[in-house]
C-alpha cells in the first residue's frame, strides 16, 4: 500500500460504479477481462473489468440466481438458480450447454476445486452436490440436513473443503473420498461466509451474529470479533496483509492482516453502498468489487 494512503486512512477509493441492474445484486464472479453479475431482476450480465461498460453477453432467467461461478479454463459460466436449476453457459458462443435439475431447491453457493476438477454446489435444503467439471457427471450428492449451505471454501494447500451451514456449524471434508473429518459449532444463527488463510492455516467465518470468528484446523475458536452490526455476507483476502468483510449493515470493512484490526470503513458517505452489501470479489492485487441491494456494483481501487 502507498504510504500516503496510510496517513489518511483511505486504503481503497471508489473507482467506478455499474448501475445497469434494476434489482439487488446477489452474486459476482470474474474472468480475466470481465465481471459477471446476477440480480433479482433475473438477469446475468457481463461487464468490462476495466471501465464497467456492458457488452453483448446477457442471460434472462426464469428465476433469479443467488450463486454464479466462472471457470476460466473452459470459458464456462455456472449459474445456480433459485429454482434449483444448475445451468452451464459457454461464454464464447453465448449459449447454454447443459442444464441439471438434481437440486430441487434454491442454490446458494458454488465452489471449485481445480486440483480434482470438481465443482461443489450447496442448496437451501442442505444438499451438497459434487460434479466433475470436465464431463459434468454427478459424482455424489450428500444431504447434510443443516438448512441452507450459504458458504463453501476449498483449500488447495490442505486439500480440504469447508462448508458453512445455516444451523451454525462448519464441516470439514477431505476431498479424495469426501469423508467428513470434523464438524463444530461456529456462528450463532448461521454461517454466511467463509475464508481460509493458506499461509496462516486459519479459517474465518462470518455469520448472522455479525461476528467474524477465527479457527484453527482442529476447529478450536481463537477469536470472536464483533465485526459488523448485521449479517456478514462476504469475506475476501486481497493479500497476506489485507482482508475485507461486507455486511447487511451497508458497510465494507478493510482489515489489517487476517481480520486483526479495521483500517478502513467504506459506507455510503465514502461512495459505498446505501443498502445491504451482499457479495465481494477480488479483481486483482489492487482492486475489488462489491454488489448490493441498492442494485449497484462498485469497484474500489487501491488509493
Amino acid at each position: 500500500m502507498k504510504k500516503t494512503s496510510h496517513s489518511s486512512g483511505t486504503y481503497f477509493a471508489h473507482h467506478y460504479t455499474i448501475d445497469g441492474h434494476s434489482a439487488a445484486i446477489y452474486a459476482l464472479t470474474r474472468s480475466s477481462d470481465h465481471i459477471y453479475s446476477s440480480s433479482g431482476d433475473k438477469y446475468v450480465v457481463r461487464w468490462d473489468i476495466n471501465n464497467g461498460s456492458q457488452d453483448s453477453f446477457a442471460i434472462k432467467l426464469e428465476k433469479p440466481s443467488y450463486a454464479i461461478h466462472f471457470i476460466e479454463e473452459s470459458n464456462t459460466l455456472i449459474v445456480g438458480g433459485s429454482d434449483g436449476r444448475l445451468n452451464l453457459f459457454d461464454v464464447i458462443s453465448k449459449k447454454e450447454i447443459r442444464c441439471f435439475t438434481q437440486h430441487r431447491n434454491a442454490i446458494f453457493s458454488i465452489e471449485k476445486n481445480l486440483d480434482r476438477n470438481h465443482i461443489y454446489v450447496g442448496d437451501q435444503e442442505g444438499y451438497l452436490s459434487i460434479w466433475d467439471n470436465k464431463t459434468w457427471e454427478l459424482q455424489m450428492m450428500i444431504h447434510l440436513n443443516c438448512g441452507k449451505i450459504r458458504a463453501m471454501f476449498y483449500s488447495s494447500s490442505e486439500k480440504l473443503l469447508f462448508v458453512g451451514k445455516q444451523n451454525g456449524e462448519i464441516s470439514i471434508f477431505e476431498t479424495e473420498y469426501y469423508n467428513e473429518l470434523k464438524t463444530f459449532k461456529a456462528n450463532d444463527n448461521g454461517v454466511s461466509s467463509l475464508l481460509f488463510c493458506e499461509k496462516r492455516k486459519l479459517l474465518a467465518s462470518g455469520g448472522n451474529d455479525a461476528r467474524i470468528r477465527i479457527y484453527n484446523l482442529n476447529g478450536e475458536q481463537l477469536k470472536s470479533i464483533p465485526a459488523h452490526h448485521y449479517t456478514i455476507y462476504s469475506l475476501l483476502a486481497m493479500n497476506d496483509d489485507v482482508s475485507i468483510s461486507a455486511s447487511r449493515d451497508r458497510s465494507i470493512k478493510v482489515w489489517k492482516g487476517f481480520y486483526e484490526k479495521v483500517i478502513q470503513k467504506i459506507d455510503h458517505k465514502s461512495q459505498g453502498h446505501n443498502f445491504s452489501v451482499n457479495t465481494l470479489i477480488k479483481i486483482n492485487e489492487h482492486s475489488f468489487s462489491s454488489g448490493g441491494d441498492d442494485t449497484k456494483i462498485i469497484v474500489f481501487r487501491e488509493n
